[in-house]
């Protein structure tokens, strides 16, 4: 009974957290200068950048009583840097991001995640921003024992991932390599910054994410364990709609520019 009441008051403690961003950040965003938090669903009209980010700390974030985030400091330097207006909608569900990237609602969509083939048919994708690898999320216990200790520790076992991104890709290519059975359960419901939390709650035995974020929300668990990576280092892009070369070729200008540059350097630094 002690247990069910931990467990339940965890969750509680989760869905509290989600609550609180999905009200918060939107008020918080309405005060940040060159920036419109997407309060209707219409699009931002004139020169205005429609942009998805997706909730993480690695993408965009509330940390006490300021909206943070890598890729979203990132994006605001450009733009300001090239004197452009941004309309920024966070999300936690990527296939209706997606969708909304196809049909025109968003411009540019910046997520966690490497822009792998099937992605690369549907949308335009920019050059490299970042370099990141997948790694298991996993609890090791109080003498330091994984249950998970290598690759293979996953044959005929469970792995969790969130829905419709390319860390299921890569575990069925993981499944081929090893020559044997890996289950795989896409999330619908969870964002990876919410599966690892699960994790780290025991809520979840595992997940497969990139390491970068799981390495943010780790230092708050120092249980999470990092070390069996799944796959080999990734370019990691962002998408636009497949009929916007303009925009993809200026956004990758301001990329390149960016990438080389000290601002980028000081980023890494504070997040890194």
């Amino acid at each position: 009974m002690r247990k069910l009441k931990s467990i339940s008051s965890r969750l509680a403690s989760l869905y509290i957290f989600l609550i609180i961003t999905v009200i918060i950040v939107p008020v918080l965003m309405r005060k940040c200068s060159g920036v419109t938090w997407h309060v209707s669903d219409e699009r931002a009209t004139g020169d205005t950048i429609n942009v998805a980010i997706e909730m993480s700390p690695m993408g965009l974030s509330l940390k006490g009583d300021t909206i943070s985030g890598f890729y979203y400091d990132m994006i605001r330097e450009m733009a300001k840097a090239h004197g452009k207006e941004l309309k920024i909608d966070g999300f936690t569900n990527l296939k209706t991001a997606l969708e909304r990237l196809d049909n025109g609602r968003y411009d540019l969509l910046i997520s966690d995640m490497a822009a792998n083939a099937r992605m690369r048919q549907q949308f335009l994708a920019t050059i490299p921003v970042l370099i990141d690898r997948q790694v298991l999320v996993q609890l090791k216990d109080s003498a330091g024992v994984l249950p998970y200790p290598s690759q293979l520790s996953l044959v005929r076992d469970t792995i969790y991932v969130p829905s419709d991104t390319p860390f299921k890709t890569r575990l069925q290519h993981l499944t081929r390599e090893i020559g044997d059975t890996i289950f795989i359960v896409e999330d619908p419901e969870l964002s990876a910054e919410q599966l690892i939390i699960m994790v780290a709650l025991g809520e979840r035995p595992n997940a497969v994410v990139n390491r970068r974020l799981a390495a943010l929300i780790a230092r708050d668990y120092s249980d999470l364990d990092l070390s069996v990576e799944i796959s080999f280092s990734q370019f990691q892009s962002w998408l636009l709609n497949s009929r916007d070369s303009v925009l993809r070729d200026s956004v990758n200008v301001w990329i390149d520019q960016y990438i080389h540059s000290e601002a980028m350097k000081d980023l890494e630094m504070r997040y890194f």
